[in-house]
């Protein structure tokens, strides 16, 4: 089935649902105008005169503007969800875009705030890591799904290769971190551990016994700092530069945790790359888009922390690398959503940068959890650098 199809059907299945629902469709199915279509159907099939979208980001505003103008649709208005919560709405129509996101305390007011005869949720992934997902669900039910797995087999993203690579922590950052492990273990077994020990370090951070929470913050503190040694692993700085100059004809992305990693991503990588994240001003943001988007320039690669997981449309990346990343299958699903947008001939890389023996690589053995094991390889840094030269050089013969 092609994708015009697809999304066809998928709307039925809106229908079906009395046009109140979510769709879950990977990055690259096109979420955007399978909505775009649901408002022609709707100005239709139901007369409707207007429509609120809901985005999460600028850029994503941005986008949803220029789409709607591209389809001369004038009976929508866009909306930030910061803005959007502070606003009363009437509506035909309500769309929220990454729909996932509008669970969290100040943002689920969305729902309360806005008078709507019809909804339609947009998400890669509904589930949230802390849960917070069901608040969604009790306003919307999903009414269509679609996996990446799904949207490989059919050609409606581009093939791609996941390769999880070890990067060891220096000797250091080894002993900081065999540290902390050695008291969040400490801690988490007088309280329960696993799943118990978490809860109860909930209950007692706010307890008015001084030892309960004192253990409670020892407990907190210690798993913050194995999180932080992790995800700021310094060997991962030359990593990543090993692995861009080994695609010099590629655009792509690199994911870090934090701001601070990808500022120093980007002095170690040069020219070839610029850094978009939240402390840029919207102009810098634009600049840093324009410069990139511009195939004149040298730059190929951006730097980035959360900004770009929703939101970027460039077609041409074809590289992904996590430097830094968390557990959950949403945040893998979005990003590899940015670099497998289908483009003919395109096989897309994306890589995975781990501290072995480690909670991170616990962290990512969780999120691949549902992926094909026949796309993924692991390995460590020598061991993909080879790999990648030797198919390298395969080609040139």
């Amino acid at each position: 089935m092609n994708r015009d199809k697809r999304q066809i059907l998928g709307l039925r299945k809106w229908s079906l649902a009395s046009f109140r629902g979510i769709a879950q469709y990977p990055t690259g199915f096109g979420k955007t105008y399978t909505a775009i279509r649901a408002i022609k159907g709707m100005i239709t099939r139901k007369g409707i005169s207007s429509v609120v979208v809901v985005v999460p980001t600028i850029t994503l505003k941005e986008q949803w503007e220029t789409e709607l103008s591209k389809n001369k649709i004038k009976i929508a208005d866009v909306y930030v969800i910061n803005s959007a919560v502070k606003l009363h709405h009437d509506c035909d129509l309500l769309i929220l875009d990454e729909v996932h996101r509008y669970a969290a305390e100040t943002f689920k007011e969305i729902f309360n705030i806005t008078a709507y005869k019809y909804i339609l949720g947009l998400t890669a992934t509904l589930e949230r890591e802390d849960g917070l997902h069901d608040i969604i669900l009790e306003r919307m039910k999903v009414f269509d799904t679609i996996t990446i797995e799904d949207a490989l087999k059919h050609s409606w993203i581009s093939p791609y290769k996941i390769y999880n690579v070890m990067v060891d922590l220096p000797p250091d950052e080894l002993a900081a971190y065999k540290k902390a492990d050695a008291s969040f273990r400490f801690y988490a077994m007088q309280m329960g551990r696993g799943m118990e020990a978490f809860k109860t370090a909930k209950e007692w951070i706010s307890s008015d016994d001084n030892v309960e929470r004192g253990k409670a913050a020892a407990y907190y503190n210690s798993m913050r700092s194995r999180k932080k040694i992790c995800l700021n692993n310094s060997n991962k700085i030359s990593a990543v530069k090993t692995i861009v100059d080994l695609f010099p004809d590629r655009n792509g992305l690199t994911f870090s945790a934090n701001t601070n990693f990808a500022d120093l991503l980007q002095d170690v990588l040069g020219n070839v790359s610029l850094t978009f994240h939240s402390k840029l001003t919207k102009k810098n943001q634009d600049i840093v888009m324009k410069t990139f988007k511009d195939k004149r320039t040298k730059v190929r690669i951006i730097n980035t922390c959360k900004a770009l997981n929703e939101g970027l449309d460039v077609p041409e990346c074809s590289i992904g690398i996590v430097a830094g990343s968390n557990s959950t299958a949403l945040t893998f699903i979005q990003q590899l959503g940015r670099v497998v947008r289908h483009v003919p001939g395109k096989e897309a890389i994306f890589v995975n940068l781990y501290s072995p023996d480690t909670q991170e690589e616990k962290w990512l053995e969780k999120r691949m959890r549902g992926v094909d094991p026949l796309l993924i390889t692991t390995l460590s840094l020598k061991g993909f650098v080879n790999l990648i030269k030797t198919e390298q050089s395969k080609l040139l013969i």
